[in-house]
């Protein structure tokens, strides 16, 4: 029987509308219980018997394995298949859920909480699923689909962070840890839902592929660490990877230490979740109709505006909540221009090797927010001099964004 047009057109859009609710759910899933390690923090320091520096270091390390594990799992899912990847990120992800609750020393928690969990996650992040789906969707709906799959990323603060954080207070860490393992397991079937392959085959798509085996990884990373452009992108996401790590990790023990109880706590990250996807999707539309290096500068820019008055404003439970909701307004908006510089600059056939290098910066500066966070709490009892910190960081992000040269071909480097 042969599909009329109209017929093909209906197919398409329902493949690209399953595609796009499956790689989001998974998505939510992984990158919600990553984004809620704060709301565990202290249920984990207690469970352990452990100083509070002492797990923040842990989850420090966790930030460089997630970012490790993703370039490794990239190379199985291009030479293996994708689903090889998913599998063994569930298996971890579950495993490092099942025993982090049974750590009572550094060693065990950091073999489980510093390596297995955030390795799991990094088989399941967000470049191999949108790697996943890419050649079984269209470019011109791609860039739609890849930035609703990037704002799913708030979905999981919007649901888990109340869940979470109910399930641990009523239950204990054991409980709400082994609970988690429930939509984690399912997204299991849904991963092979989006590896069948039913490609695109426009000449479009079939030139990206070629372009892409093609590629020079030795002499793209030369042509990259010459770049200026490309230096300032990394500056930018250590930045920001700094800043995302200290909001996720240590904002959840801010508040309570501010006398809130954890109920609260917990339904600010919700109120985190819905900005962070708004922030997000309105990233992704102002970067087609300003210069990308400008929204960028922008989402950096509001960052430091925002600790300031974090700083120095009442901490009112109204006050706490518009710093968290504008915290994650400026999150991951950042993650849609930078992609698009590295398009304009370099070719999408290198946004996944490029992008991949700054995102591993990226968990570096992960490592020292979390750290630092945790050992400036334990000496201070309080986060002022990491915040001061993270704001000046901001800072020099905002204003070399602003400096970038986007266009291919006129940067002096």
């Amino acid at each position: 029987m042969v599909c009329t047009n109209k017929e093909k057109q209906i197919n398409t859009i329902f493949r690209i509308i399953l595609l796009t609710i499956a790689g989001s759910f998974i998505y939510a899933i992984h990158s919600g219980i990553r984004n809620n390690y704060g709301i565990m923090i202290n249920s984990i320091v207690n469970n352990a018997g452990l100083s509070f520096a002492s797990v923040s270091f842990v989850l420090a390390i966790g930030q460089l394995t997630f970012g490790l594990v993703q370039p490794i799992s990239g190379i199985i899912a291009n030479k293996k298949g994708s689903i090889y990847s998913f599998i063994f990120g569930v298996i971890l992800v579950i495993l490092g859920l099942i025993l982090t609750p049974l750590c009572k020393s550094i060693f065990s928690l950091m073999i489980c909480l510093g390596i297995i969990l955030p390795a799991g996650s990094g088989c399941i992040s967000y470049g191999i699923i949108i790697g996943t789906i890419s050649p079984n969707i269209s470019s011109r709906a791609l860039s739609t689909v890849s930035g609703i799959i990037n704002a799913s990323n708030g979905i999981g603060n919007i649901v888990l962070s109340p869940v979470i954080n109910y399930l641990i207070i009523s239950r204990g860490l054991r409980y709400g840890m082994l609970a988690l393992t429930i939509p984690i397991a399912l997204s299991l079937p849904i991963s092979i839902l989006i590896t069948k392959k039913k490609k695109i085959e426009t000449q479009n798509v079939n030139q990206i592929h070629k372009k892409i085996s093609e590629i020079n990884i030795k002499e793209l990373l030369k042509k990259a660490i010459k770049s200026r452009t490309y230096k300032f992108l990394i500056i930018g996401f250590f930045t920001s990877g700094f800043h995302m790590a200290l909001i996720t990790n240590h904002l959840p023990t801010q508040i309570q230490a501010f006398g809130y109880s954890s109920y609260s706590t917990a339904y600010a990250f919700s109120i985190y979740g819905i900005t962070t996807i708004i922030g997000s999707i309105l990233s992704g539309s102002l970067c087609s109709k300003f210069k990308i290096k400008d929204v960028l500068g922008f989402y950096y820019g509001l960052r430091p505006i925002t600790i300031l008055f974090f700083l120095i404003l009442p901490k009112t439970l109204l006050n706490m909540t518009i710093f968290t909701a504008l915290f994650g307004f400026s999150g991951i908006a950042t993650v849609p221009p930078v992609a698009g510089i590295i398009n304009k600059v370099f070719g999408s056939a290198s946004i996944g090797t490029l992008f991949g290098l700054v995102f591993f910066i990226h968990q570096i500066g992960g490592f020292f927010g979390v750290w630092f966070g945790g050992i400036c709490f334990t000496i201070t009892k309080s986060y002022t001099i990491i915040w001061s910190v993270s704001l000046v960081l901001s800072l020099i992000a905002s204003g070399i964004s602003f400096a970038i040269i986007e266009d291919a071909g006129t940067e002096n480097k």
